[in-house]
């Protein structure tokens, strides 16, 4: 949904950082494959950065351990690791004119059955989190000079989740704070126009990462389990779709683009899909 030219904000050293298990380097890697460079690391030594080319033959190879290194430090000390995150980004760039948030983790319970401090676990990160991070970089982006000829002051994607498109009722929790996610998403761009503020909702399927080894409690239906891999994305192609969603400025991205279909159903056939799934979680 949406469309326009690539914002002109966005330059190409724009911040990327993806922090769900298996996520926090896809969209990064993609997009300097699609410009032809290799991927970085920065080393510090004596004071001095250095720029040296990374071992590309499994750039991915540590992922969830690094990914979950972010996950653990941004829920325990929340407003430090936000203000540590912005602070790094302006030392290296200068600038943000883009914010990816991917915060996010599972939860496999019958929301009247489920602890309280359990949802607001769930909550607090996949909700708070981004909006507190965005409430920390939105101003910046709109304090700084914008980019030559750029309509836009910077945009902010927040990766939601088809669940947010579509209740899942083995996921009604994860449902609930990724619809909230996506409508606030929808909500700031509009608070925001005038101002130049874009933003960007990413609703992807199940993507092949260490999410569901993470998950707060609880594991997804039989069924379910045993089919979801047929439909499973990679992490290389949620980062593409999310590149390509930035590039033409959409409003919103599902991935894969079938998905699309269920979320037609939810609107068009909702009693129909509501029975559908309840049968695959076993209550109806």
């Amino acid at each position: 949904m949406g469309g326009g030219a690539r914002p002109a904000c966005i330059p190409k050293s724009a911040l990327t950082e993806i922090r769900e298990p298996g996520r926090r380097y896809a969209a990064a890697s993609a997009r300097q494959h699609r410009r032809g460079h290799r991927p970085r690391t920065v080393r510090r030594q004596a004071g001095a950065r250095r720029v040296e080319p990374r071992e590309t033959k499994k750039p991915f190879a540590k992922w969830p351990s690094q990914a979950m290194r972010w996950w653990r430090a941004t829920s325990r000390k929340p407003s430090a690791t936000r203000e540590r995150i912005l602070a790094e980004a302006l030392e290296r760039f200068g600038r943000v004119d883009l914010l990816i948030n991917n915060a996010g983790v599972g939860y496999y319970r019958n929301s009247i059955e489920a602890e309280s401090e359990e949802i607001r676990a769930l909550w607090e990160l996949n909700f708070f989190a981004p909006l507190e991070l965005a409430r920390l970089v939105v101003p910046r982006m709109l304090a700084q000079q914008r980019l030559a000829d750029a309509e836009e002051a910077g945009m902010v994607v927040n990766v939601s989740s088809i669940a947010g498109k579509v209740t899942l009722p083995w996921f009604t929790m994860y449902s609930a704070s990724k619809y909230a996610l996506c409508s606030w998403t929808e909500g700031l761009r509009m608070e925001y126009w005038a101002k130049g503020i874009r933003t960007l909702a990413v609703c992807p399927g199940y993507v092949k990462t260490e999410f569901q080894a993470n998950v707060l409690t609880g594991a997804p239906p039989a069924p379910l389990a045993a089919s979801k891999e047929r439909f499973a994305i990679t992490p290389e192609a949620c980062a593409k779709a999310i590149c390509r969603g930035i590039a033409r400025n959409k409003r919103t991205v599902v991935t894969p683009a079938s998905n699309w279909a269920l979320v037609a159903a939810a609107r068009l056939l909702p009693g129909l899909l509501e029975r559908r799934l309840a049968r695959i979680n076993g209550s109806a």
